[in-house]
This record gives C-alpha cells, structure tokens and sequence, in this order.
C-alpha cells in the first residue's frame, strides 16, 4: 500500500506539473484542462483551485451516484484533488511566473514533451488501481447507468467542454486555450498511455 501511495502521489506531480508547462507553452492544451483554464481566467481565480473545484464536483458525483457502495478508499481522491490543483497553481505561478517560450519551435517541443509526460503520469495513477480517478470514475460510474460507453460518453463530455472553452473566448475575449495543440494532444495522449502501460508498467499493477 505504501509504494503504491507514493506511486500516486508521483503521478499526480507529473500530471499537473505537465499541464503547467502545457499552459505556459501557449499552444492549445486537452479539452478538459483548456475549459478549466479558460473558466478561471473569466472568473479571475486561479487555474489549480478551479480545477479543485471542476474535479471536485465529480467526485461528489460519485458519491451521490454510488451512495452506500462508495467505497471509503476513494476517498484518496481528495489528496488527488487538492494535491493535483495545488501542485498546478504551485508551478503555472511561482516555477514558471516569470518563464516565457517565445520561439515557437520551443513552444512545440515543451507543449509535446508535457503531454508525453502527462500521459505517463495518469498511467502510473491509474495503474496503482489505489482509486479512480474523479472525472473518468464519474464518467463510468454514468456511462453503465446510461447503458453506453465510457468512451462514448467521455467524446461528448470533451465536445461540451470545447464549445465551453470557444464561447468563452468569442463572448468574453479571453485568450485561446483550443489551438493545434490540443490537436496533437488528441493524437498522441492515448496511444502514448498504452505505450506506457504496455513497455513500463505492464505486470507491475499488482506490486
């Protein structure tokens, strides 16, 4: 149990510290993550407590679905959460306040790199098997009760938060979180977790 804690803990740096410098490189970011940070800066707060708050909300969504089957080792999600957003506001506004990528050549190797380490980072999370993770548990958990897929379900979750996060832009002018990174990191974010799971942690999910 200790080494698979620690093993979450070290997923949970790699996962937000690789959105922070997603962020910084200023070139598109996932859908979930650009809908979070475009609804922070309309609201003026900080991107790592929004996503507090975002994540947190579908964590209590388990609970209010599973009721008495909730299982008390989800409640690990908490240190997820507050752990996740934290280490998020920790890097985008003190390691990396005063850090700027102005080549765009730069930009493109950062943006890239942070998705390949993300991607490893959320392997690692998930490959623990310690807990779900708040928003692909809630997902689940709806998708069996709605009788479809999680993948399905998730596809259309993904659309909403790009109409979110392009309404916001076009309505209020905030700056654009939907650009051809969030492209590349369509293309590259799953096979790269197989590629993790298949070549680093494949038969480790049980140590």
């Amino acid at each position: 149990m200790p080494k698979k804690i620690a093993s979450t803990i070290l997923g949970i740096l790699l996962v937000y510290g690789s959105v922070a410098f997603a962020i910084k490189a200023g070139i598109g970011v996932l859908p979930v993550d650009a809908a979070i940070t475009s609804i922070a800066m309309l609201i003026g707060m900080k991107v790592g407590t929004f996503s507090m708050l975002f994540h947190g909300s579908f964590f209590l969504g388990q609970i209010a679905i599973e009721k008495k089957n909730f299982r008390k080792t989800e409640l690990l999600q908490i240190l997820y959460i507050t752990l996740g957003g934290s280490v998020l506001n920790f890097f985008l506004y003190t390691v990396l306040k005063n850090v700027t990528f102005s080549f765009y050549p730069l930009r493109l190797i950062v943006c890239v790199l942070a998705f390949v380490v993300s991607a490893f980072g959320c392997t690692m999370v998930l490959e623990t098997h310690l807990m779900r993770t708040p928003m692909e548990g809630c997902i689940q958990l709806l998708a069996e009760r709605m009788g479809t897929t999680m993948g399905k379900l998730r596809q259309k979750i993904d659309i909403v938060l790009v109409l979110v996060s392009v309404a916001i832009t076009l309505i209020f002018g905030v700056e654009w979180t939907l650009r051809e990174g969030t492209i590349i990191a369509a293309l590259i974010f799953g096979p790269m977790m197989d590629f993790w799971k298949k070549t680093v942690f494949s038969g480790k999910s049980s140590a």
